[in-house]
C-alpha cells in the first residue's frame, strides 16, 4: 500500500493564526500612524505659536524639484514635480491667538524727579505704594499731585500723618472781674441751718480786716469763717469747722487759706483735719493735708479761676447777672476741686424774706436771685464720672450793700437752706490799710500768722 500525500489544503488552525497575525499588525500599525501625526499636530501648534501676530498662514506643502534648462536662450522656468503623498494630518488654525497691545505708560507730572519703587520687605503687602524716596519737591508739596492716586494703609498714613493732640490742657477761662473793693473790713454775717424745718446748726463769715502785704507785696484782706452743728444733730454728731483766708485786696484771688475740722460722736475716719492751701499765683497750689497722725503734702495745676470757700461766697455775693446770663468759677474745698456754675435769674420778689431782712429795710422786690450747681470736676475742668451734681439757689438784696438774704442747696440727704439772722454793717476805717477796731485773732492753721488755737 503507497501513502497518500498531505493535502494542499489549509486547516483551520491555520487559518485562525493568520488572521490573529494580521489583526495584531493593523493594530500595531494604526497605534504608529496615530502617534506620529499626534506628534506632527503639537510641532505644527508650537510653530505657530512662535509665529509673529502679523504673520500670513500658509499651508504646508512639498517643495518642489526644478528639472535642468534644455536651451541656455530659453528664460529659466520651474517645472513642479508631483511629490509623494503625504499621509500624516495637518490642522492649520485660520485665525491667530489675539495679542493686547502693551499699556503705554503713565505720564510723568512735571517738576518732580524720578525714582523708582522700592520694596524694602518692612511690613505685609497690604494692597498700598509705600512713600518716594526722594526729598518732597516744593512745587508740588502741600497738594495733590495729578496723575498719582493717593497713598493708601500704611503707606498713606506715613506719608500724611493726622495731627492729633492727645495731650489735655487746663481749659482757657477769663479771669474773673476785680471784687475786692466789695470786701469792707468788719461786716459779718450769721446764718441759721435748716433742714427738714429744723435748725440743726449755725454759720457765721465776715470780713476781719486789710492788712499791708508781707515784704511790701499788696495789700491783702483777711476772711473768717466758722460752723457747727447744734440741735437735734448735735445729740448724734458735733462737727466744728473753723476756717481763715487771705485774699488780694484788689482782685479778690486767694493767697491763703486754713481751716481745723474738729468731729466727735459717730465714728469717722479722722478726730481732727487741719488743712493749709498756699496758691503760688493763679493756676497753682501747694496743699498740706493733715489727719490726726497722718499728713501729706500735695502740688497741684489748677484754673486761674479758683477761689477757696469763703473768697467764692464773697464772688457770688458780687455779682450782678442779667436774666440768663451765665457765669462760672472753681472753688477748692481742702483737696477736692468743685465747678460752680451761676444762672441770673433778675429781680424776684422774696417770699421767704427773713426777720432781719425787714428790719434792715429791705422790701420783698428789692431781690436778686441767682441759680447755679456744684459739680466734682478733676483739674482739667471735666465732671468726674460717678459723683453727683448739686442745685444751688442764692437770693441777694439789690441795694447797695449786696446782702445774701438766704442760701439753698441740695445735697445728697436732703436740702439744706441758710437764712440770714444777724448783720454787722462795715466799721468806718481811719486809714486804707489799718482799720479802726481791735486787732484780729490769728488765722486758723496758718503757722506764719500765729498759733493754731487748739
Amino acid at each position: 500500500m503507497t501513502k497518500r500525500p498531505p493535502s494542499s489544503r489549509p486547516t483551520r488552525a491555520t487559518l485562525s493564526a493568520a488572521l490573529a497575525a494580521l489583526a495584531t499588525s493593523v493594530l500595531c500599525a494604526t497605534a504608529t500612524v496615530t502617534t506620529w501625526s499626534m506628534a506632527r499636530e503639537a510641532e505644527a501648534r508650537t510653530s505657530h505659536s512662535e509665529a509673529p501676530a502679523n504673520a500670513t498662514p500658509t499651508a504646508t506643502a512639498p517643495a518642489p524639484t526644478t528639472a535642468p534648462t534644455t536651451t541656455a536662450t530659453a528664460p529659466a522656468t520651474a517645472t513642479p514635480v508631483p511629490a509623494t503623498k503625504d499621509k500624516s494630518v495637518r490642522i492649520t488654525p485660520s485665525k491667530q491667538p489675539r495679542s493686547e497691545p502693551p499699556p503705554e505708560p503713565a505720564p510723568r507730572p512735571e517738576g518732580r524727579l524720578a525714582a523708582p519703587e522700592i520694596d524694602l520687605g518692612f511690613f505685609a503687602t497690604d494692597g498700598s505704594r509705600l512713600p518716594r524716596v526722594e526729598p518732597p519737591n516744593a512745587l508740588v508739596q502741600g497738594r495733590e499731585e495729578p496723575g498719582l492716586s493717593p497713598l493708601v494703609g500704611r503707606s498713606g498714613e506715613l506719608a500724611r500723618p493726622p495731627l492729633v493732640d492727645r495731650s489735655r490742657r487746663l481749659r482757657a477761662s477769663p479771669r474773673p472781674p476785680d471784687f475786692g473793693f466789695t470786701l469792707q473790713p468788719g461786716e459779718k454775717f450769721k446764718y441759721d441751718i435748716i433742714f427738714g424745718g429744723n435748725p440743726t446748726g449755725i454759720a457765721e463769715a465776715g470780713v476781719v480786716s486789710r492788712e499791708a502785704g508781707p515784704n511790701g507785696s499788696p495789700d491783702r484782706i483777711r476772711l473768717e469763717g466758722f460752723a457747727r452743728t447744734s440741735g437735734v444733730v448735735a445729740l448724734l454728731t458735733t462737727l466744728v469747722y473753723d476756717m481763715a483766708a487771705y485774699v488780694d485786696a484788689t482782685t479778690g484771688a486767694p493767697l491763703e487759706t486754713g481751716s481745723i475740722t474738729r468731729r466727735e460722736g459717730l465714728p469717722g475716719s479722722y478726730k481732727r483735719r487741719e488743712t493749709t492751701t498756699t496758691f503760688f499765683g493763679r493756676g497753682f497750689v501747694e496743699i498740706q493735708d493733715k489727719r490726726d497722725e497722718r499728713s501729706a503734702t500735695h502740688r497741684r495745676r489748677l484754673p486761674v479761676d479758683t477761689f477757696d470757700p469763703l473768697s467764692i461766697m464773697a464772688w457770688v455775693r458780687s455779682l450782678d447777672l442779667k436774666p440768663g446770663e451765665k457765669v462760672k468759677a472753681y472753688g477748692l474745698d481742702g483737696t477736692v476741686l468743685l465747678r460752680v456754675d451761676i444762672t441770673g435769674k433778675g429781680p424776684v420778689r422774696f417770699e421767704g424774706m427773713p426777720p432781719i431782712g425787714t428790719a434792715l429795710g429791705i422790701a420783698p422786690d428789692q431781690v436778686q436771685q441767682f441759680e447755679g450747681s456744684i459739680t466734682r470736676v478733676d483739674r482739667y475742668g471735666a465732671a468726674i464720672p460717678g459723683k453727683k451734681s448739686y442745685k444751688m439757689r442764692v437770693w441777694v438784696s439789690t441795694d447797695g450793700r449786696r446782702i445774701p438774704l438766704a442760701v439753698e442747696s441740695d445735697i445728697w440727704f436732703g436740702v439744706v437752706r441758710l437764712v440770714l439772722t444777724q448783720y454787722d454793717p462795715p466799721r468806718t476805717q481811719t486809714s486804707s490799710t489799718a482799720p479802726a477796731g481791735p486787732p484780729a485773732r490769728p488765722p486758723a492753721a496758718v503757722p506764719a500768722a500765729g498759733p493754731v488755737p487748739g
